[in-house]
């Protein structure tokens, strides 16, 4: 159960990242071609296109960390043994995920400001509909840490 939901996670995050970044090259090579050729440029292709690696960066950050490629100091773990060894694992598996938690609750507040002050970017779009990655994406990755130690079939060698 836990492998599939760690592949259903992984599976998406990989599609939509896929999806962003085909968007932001596309984006990207459609504004150089009308400053270039045809001297205009939208402004709001700019903020969507920013806005657009934050989205990026969260599902990276997911798909490294169901991975285990994410960064990580690693002193301890090679010194300590077998039972010591996945014990710190746990721990700081449990710190990370509840330091997520904790990013999602003030992304959640965050969320809730920018309705309150109906924000928009792009000038159409209602920010919090982009800005949601926020809380989702740590939310995301609060599930991301356990997932990956929970996971038995998967051996980390991705």
């Amino acid at each position: 159960m836990v492998h599939k939901l760690r592949i259903i996670i992984e599976k998406f995050a990989g599609g939509l990242a896929v999806f962003l970044m085909l968007a932001l090259v596309i984006l990207s090579f459609t504004q150089v071609i009308l400053r270039n050729f045809f001297s205009i440029g939208f402004s709001a292709v700019e903020e969507l296109m920013r806005n657009g690696v934050l989205w990026i960066a969260f599902v990276g950050a997911t798909l490294t960390t169901l991975r285990g490629k994410h960064i990580s100091i690693d002193i301890l773990p090679r010194i300590l043994k077998n039972k010591n060894k996945r014990i710190l694992e746990w721990f700081l598996t449990i710190i990370a995920s509840i330091i997520c938690l904790i990013m999602m609750w003030y992304g959640i507040q965050f969320i809730m400001l920018e309705i309150e002050m109906d924000s928009v970017i792009a000038g159409f779009c209602p920010a919090w509909i982009i800005e949601i990655i926020i809380p989702f994406g740590f939310l995301l990755l609060a599930l991301s840490f356990p997932l990956r130690l929970l996971d038995t079939k998967h051996d980390g060698a991705d």
